[in-house]
């Protein structure tokens, strides 16, 4: 299928020169938004004039507020049916649904439409009344938005726009052919924009059966989006972990740490709270309702440290991180790039710290230089007295527990939630955690001859393996299958694939 592909040169446009709604000038000036980002001054007369785009575009670049004004400019003062939505945005997560429908609603509002969030993991029943009475934009999960399909309280029959959002994690997710069975209940020839950092496999077949002639614009390059920050990779101890990690954690600023899995999370955050950090822990095995409160915290300022799964690597944007860090280094180059865009976003300044234990620097190495950095390495980080640590502004922690900042309610949170089934620092696990690395580092000390020497059955009461309780699969729920359905339902709804589905 032919596209007209052209690399846009940033203008920075005034909005007040665009085609754009006195009303949503309003909210932009409200705002403080004068001049559009390069994506925005690309996408919007395209997206103006009902074409369909095709958008590669580093993240934090603007285009969630490119095509929410693309959308509500489409839809002003528009009459909106029971059931029926004029405009669909699907995005991989929760978090990044709440992210875009907070985005949506103050332009929504201006013109006189509603826009709903339509996700898993909360109430199904208050999300199908709400698109029942009728609502002009819809923010949602692939898998909810079935299933209010399939339960009737949803119809895509009169949508006149729809945006793909992170269509590459939707990829690494699973969740295209679900994109792929909603796409193919909207109506043909109605416009479809797609954001995605790349642009191939899965990806280019969705677009080759769903674009028509989409006008295609990119921007900086993925790789290139890490280049405004500041890059370290401090080469530690593993015994050193705990310590550089509470250092970096007690820094001024706004701290976002990175792990593997969702109990590395978890511990990690416990242990800075421990010695004095406030940090909370964001994964996908939290309940709903404890992930909005904690995201909530933590962009208010409430605590300065988040502890997260690559969950929160996309799309998210949280203002004033100044500092990421991977306390488990990324397993690619893509990963490494989007957990660190969350610093230095729309060109301001940030600090990318990476943690490798002896055995990961090879690989670190290769990542690092796959993103086309050059950092600053620092050898043989064996405590957290070394002078790398200071250059990063890092500080000794006080030293006393502090109150768990997940067992506090913040504005934004659910009006009913119940932090009472929070799981936050827990003080036996962390007195067993202690006794463990005792145990541990004990044994390291013993002279090798001395452990030789027939202490085999001390070996196994000494919990040396006991570190290895601390380790989680992280393995996002259910795997999904590949196969396809005819992708509608009764009604023109989107109807499931006979495949069992992955979490949504």
């Amino acid at each position: 299928m032919p596209k007209a592909r052209r690399r846009s040169a940033h203008r920075s446009e005034r909005f007040e020169d665009m085609a754009l709604p006195d009303e949503l000038l309003g909210v932009l000036a409200s705002q403080g938004l004068e001049r559009a980002f390069e994506i925005q001054s690309a996408i919007l007369p395209d997206a103006l004039a009902g074409r369909d785009v095709l958008a590669r575009a580093e993240t934090g670049s603007g285009k969630t507020l490119a095509f929410t004004l693309a959308m509500t400019s489409r839809f002003r003062g528009r009459k909106v049916h029971r059931r029926r939505p004029l405009g669909v945005v699907l995005v991989p997560t929760r978090e990044l649904a709440v992210q875009v429908v907070d985005t949506i609603h103050p332009f929504a509002r201006a013109v006189g439409i509603t826009a709903q969030l339509v996700a898993g993991g909360m109430n199904i029943e208050k999300q199908a009344d709400a698109v029942a009475r009728g609502v002009g934009i819809v923010v949602a999960t692939p898998g909810r938005l079935i299933d209010l399909a399939e339960r009737g309280a949803l119809q895509l029959d009169l949508v006149e726009s729809t945006v793909i959002d992170e269509a590459d994690h939707m990829a690494d997710l699973g969740f295209l052919p679900d994109v792929r069975d909603i796409l193919a209940a909207v109506p043909m020839g109605t416009q479809k924009m797609l954001f995605s950092a790349t642009l191939d496999g899965q990806v280019e077949e969705l677009v080759d059966a769903f674009l028509v002639d989409p006008v295609s614009h990119e921007t900086t390059p993925v790789s290139a989006a890490v280049a405004t920050m500041d890059h370290h990779v401090l080469e530690i101890a593993p015994a050193a972990k705990r310590a550089v990690t509470a250092q970096l954690g007690a820094r001024e600023g706004r701290t976002l740490m990175f792990t593997r899995t969702q109990l590395g999370a978890e511990r990690v955050a416990q242990e800075l709270v421990e010695v004095g950090v406030p940090a909370a822990a964001l994964h996908g095995n939290k309940q709903q309702g404890l992930r909005t409160n904690v995201l909530a915290g933590f962009r208010a300022g409430a605590f300065p440290v988040l502890v997260a799964t690559d969950v929160a690597a996309r799309g998210l944007h949280i203002d004033d991180v100044s500092m990421v860090v991977h306390v488990d280094p990324s397993d690619d180059v893509k990963e490494y790039v989007h957990r660190s865009g969350r610093t230095a976003r729309a060109g301001a300044a940030g600090s990318v710290v990476t943690l490798a234990l002896p055995h990961q620097t090879r690989s670190t190495r290769r990542i690092l230089g796959e993103a086309e950095v050059d950092p600053t390495w620092a050898e043989d980080v064996a405590d957290a007295s070394h002078p790398a640590l200071e250059e990063l502004g890092g500080r000794s922690p006080a030293g006393e527990p502090v109150e768990d900042p997940a067992r506090v309610k913040y504005k934004g949170a659910p009006r009913k939630l119940d932090l009472s089934r929070s799981r936050g620092a827990d003080a036996r696990k962390a007195e067993e955690r202690r006794a463990n690395e005792e145990r541990r580092a004990s044994w390291e000390e013993e002279p090798r001859d001395e452990r030789r020497g027939g202490s085999r059955r001390g070996r196994g009461a000494g919990a040396g393996r006991s570190g290895a309780t601390g380790r989680g699969t992280g393995r996002a729920k259910g795997g999904r299958g590949t196969g396809r359905s005819g992708g509608r339902g009764r009604s023109g709804a989107p109807s499931r694939s006979p495949r069992r589905r992955g979490g949504r």
